[in-house]
């Protein structure tokens, strides 16, 4: 735990100091795969689920056979941390970057890293789901929800509040915050009068316990080390769907709706094929690949298949995007005080 400790520290330590050491990044690239025929190597580092990022680079490559696609997966948090470290290196290497939540987006943008790239299916995403100056798209929109294991639980949960139950102590648990959308849940819940800091130190009292990211929450809470779970909707559905004792609920607060965004990066040494890429995640064959993943997508113009619905229908808890924005310093410090102990 001590080693997890530091690790956190140096993380976050890192985050922050990119915020100078991208400043002065190349801004104004505009419409970059508009021209030409795209080529070459592209690398894409990315927070989405390896087996996705898989059918996307495959299937990208049926349209663009000349382009080619390496990618760096990891937790949107070890993503910063590479990217702050590549610059204070002065040896940048991503073209793309597909992240989980959009705080992480604006401090990209505020540290000069992400391009201004108008995509060739604008139109199709809506003023809500982009940034304003075209720095960054979403695309996924995935949704932190309150699982549990059906086996272990007849009446399912109702309330985010369910997890300080002192009947399901030291059987609870959350993602770390390296994991943006776990991010996204745990800065909306402490900005709210209702939750604050408070929910989460009564939670840890309760025996609540962090794992590394959500995948690692599904596995715990199919095999009944938890009973509740904060996790992805999308991956329950698929767990559930293959078997697993575990299911999920919007609880009546909301779920906390987090907003994946994709973006060109200024430093990007072939912006032409990288806006390709873009392009194609962000097309209606794209948002197609999503659907079938059960993830909801930024588009509202496509029929998503039975059992996945349309942003619009989502409950959503209140998002305070300021704090998310602005509190990195804050939520992972006192998420690591909390958990880290």
């Amino acid at each position: 735990m001590k080693a997890l400790r530091i690790g956190i520290a140096a993380l976050l330590g890192t985050i922050l100091m990119g915020v100078s050491l991208f400043a002065g990044g190349q801004q104004g690239i505009s419409n970059a795969a508009a021209s030409g025929s795209p080529s070459g190597t592209i690398v894409v580092y990315t927070s989405v689920p390896q087996n996705l990022i898989d059918e996307y680079t495959n299937e990208f490559h049926k349209y663009h056979p000349d382009i080619t696609v390496e990618v760096y997966r990891a937790a949107t948090g070890d993503i910063m941390a590479k990217l702050a470290a590549e610059r204070q290196a002065r040896a940048p290497s991503a073209d793309v970057v597909w992240l989980a939540d959009g705080a992480s987006a604006v401090m990209l943008k505020s540290q000069g890293l992400l391009a201004r790239f108008v995509s060739s299916e604008d139109a199709n995403i809506p003023t809500s789901m982009k940034d304003k100056d075209h720095n960054f798209y979403g695309s996924r929109v995935i949704n932190m929800v309150l699982a549990y294991n059906t086996q272990a639980l007849q009446t399912p949960p109702s309330s985010w509040k369910d997890l300080l139950n002192p009947a399901y102590r030291g059987k609870i648990g959350l993602p770390n915050v390296t994991s943006g959308t776990s991010y996204a849940f745990v800065g909306n819940l402490v900005a709210h009068r209702d939750f604050g800091w408070a929910y989460f130190e009564n939670m840890r009292a309760n025996g609540g316990m962090r794992v590394a990211a959500n995948a690692d929450a599904v596995r715990s809470l199919a095999t009944g080390e938890f009973v509740m779970t904060i996790v992805l909707d999308y991956m329950i559905k698929e767990a559930r769907d293959n078997g697993s004792p575990v299911d999920y609920v919007i609880p009546r607060e909301g779920a906390v709706v987090v907003v994946s965004p994709i973006a060109l990066t200024s430093v990007s040494r072939n912006p032409n094929a990288a806006g390709a890429f873009i392009n194609f995640v962000l097309s209606a064959e794209g948002m197609a690949m999503l659907h079938r993943q059960g993830v909801v997508t930024a588009r509202s113009d496509i029929k998503p298949p039975p059992g996945v619905p349309l942003v619009s229908d989502i409950h959503a808890f209140p998002e305070d995007s300021d704090f998310l924005n602005n509190a990195f310093e804050e939520i992972y410090g006192r998420f690591e005080e909390i958990f880290g102990r």
